[in-house]
């Protein structure tokens, strides 16, 4: 392992994860033509990229690295080599290029000021340090290195930092298929106390007469308010997402199918603008492989469909960035309060509101 001053053009972008609006982590692929002088950098930030620490870990050391953003631009790594057998201790990597050990704690109550983690997202790191507990959340005492699940809570997708939600917690359960609801908590107190609620969410059939129960009911996005919004998609290998169906809730009490601009478009993300309105990324081109692109994978461009705040007509989105990506990246997330929009193989755009854009680097 070493740390790098800068990262180059060759390097391609995996994957980027924002904490706030300036925290950040990013996972690039250093693909060389020799595997043995190939590896993977992580990069993290605590200015929004004016400075970063990279971390380069080639493959002959080790050929899996999970990690997970505690925030304040710290992040948890864990490194092993598959063969022959080679599992590293998990350490946690600080913008400043320091590193501690890290230390996995038994279940106790959130200290205050632990930040709750959403291992939900990136989850592989619990995996990899031998300690799988997804009945609670999990917390981080970020200057100390420790995590720990936290009595008294429920795992789920968390969100914080959401604009317009007046500082309110969620943990997200999800969809259940037996009793066809969805469930989440949401906690005003910083994660001390939780509610939870459960909104029916018939799940129904596509256009194309499909169950869509038999597909899958996941990728969230929540909104200022009440907003909360969950599509269906079917997955095939090597493949974009097909997009069978969109729900959303303006008041999580009841859910209502939203048209789609067209039947199966493939699935690129979905997010909320600041002013409630819903944001749909479509990933463009044919649903078959399209051949070799940066790093064998297949690259498409995307656009992005904006469904204004209590209308079901989709509208492209004025002024939104070019989505470019590998197949399985192009689109929208959300993580941190920031909407992340895929650009090209090593540059994204960032937006706190869905109007707004930047472009960035991660990692530069």
């Amino acid at each position: 392992m070493q740390f790098l001053d800068r990262v180059g053009p060759e390097l391609e972008l995996r994957e980027v994860e924002y904490t706030s609006r300036t925290d950040a982590v990013a996972e690039l692929l250093w693909d060389r033509p020799s595997w043995d002088n190939a590896g993977t950098v992580i990069a993290t930030t605590d200015d929004s990229w004016a400075h970063a620490s990279r971390l380069f870990i080639a493959h002959d050391l080790a050929d899996l690295v999970a990690y997970a953003p505690l925030g304040g631009g710290a992040v948890a790594v864990k490194a092993e080599r598959q063969s022959p057998r080679k599992n590293y201790p998990g350490f946690v990597l600080y913008p400043n290029g320091t590193t501690k050990p890290l230390r996995v704690l038994e279940p106790q109550p959130r200290e205050s000021g632990d930040r709750l983690l959403d291992l939900d997202r990136w989850g592989s790191i619990l995996y990899s340090i031998g300690r799988v507990d997804t009945r609670r959340l999990w917390a981080a005492d970020i200057d100390a290195a420790e995590i720990y699940p936290v009595e008294g809570s429920r795992f789920g997708g968390v969100w914080q930092r959401v604009p317009g939600r007046d500082g309110t917690i969620m943990s997200i359960q999800g969809f259940k298929r037996r009793d066809q609801k969805w469930t989440f908590e949401t906690s005003a107190d910083q994660g001390h106390t939780w509610t939870t609620a459960e909104v029916p969410l018939p799940a129904g059939r596509s256009a194309g007469g499909s169950d869509l129960v038999s597909s899958t009911i996941s990728h969230i996005a929540v909104g200022p308010g009440r907003l909360q919004a969950t599509v269906s998609t079917t997955y095939l290998e090597d493949m974009p997402l097909y997009l069978d169906a969109l729900w959303q809730t303006e008041d999580e009490e009841t859910f209502r199918r939203i048209a789609l601009p067209r039947d199966r478009p493939l699935f690129g993300g979905i997010a909320y603008a600041s002013d409630g309105a819903l944001l749909l990324a479509e990933v463009q081109g044919a649903d078959t492989w399209c051949g070799a692109g940066v790093s064998g994978t297949c690259t498409r461009h995307g656009r992005m469909w904006r469904f204004a705040p209590g209308s079901t007509e989709p509208e492209l989105l004025s002024g939104a960035p070019r989505l470019l990506g590998p197949f399985w990246a192009v689109g929208i997330s959300t993580s941190g309060g920031v909407i992340v929009a895929r650009t090209g193989m090593r540059t994204i755009a960032v937006s706190t509101d869905g109007y707004r854009w930047t472009e960035v680097t991660p990692g530069s």
